[in-house]
């Protein structure tokens, strides 16, 4: 079990992981995915990522135009499917 998945709060740290293990790069706090080299492969990836870890259906487009901190608090105020 790594950090990641020992994360059970959604932060902008677990978001940063997360993001850090798909693209495999260090990850910044004021860029966004896309900038930090990520693209639709990998957000795809990422929006599978945190259905698995939190059960919180991510948008695509969030994913994309967001900086971990932003992805953290779109993801936080998610609501659950059911």
């Amino acid at each position: 079990m790594n950090r990641l998945d020992a994360a059970q709060e959604i932060t902008t740290e677990s978001v940063r992981l997360l993001l850090a293990d798909i693209l495999g790069t260090e990850i910044f706090d004021d860029l966004t995915f896309l900038s930090q080299g990520g693209d639709s492969y990998h957000a795809v990836l990422v929006v599978e990522r945190v259905e698995e870890l939190w059960g919180i259906e991510a948008d695509f487009t969030a994913v994309l135009r967001s900086t971990p901190g932003e992805l953290a608090e779109a993801l936080g105020a998610a609501t659950r499917p059911s």
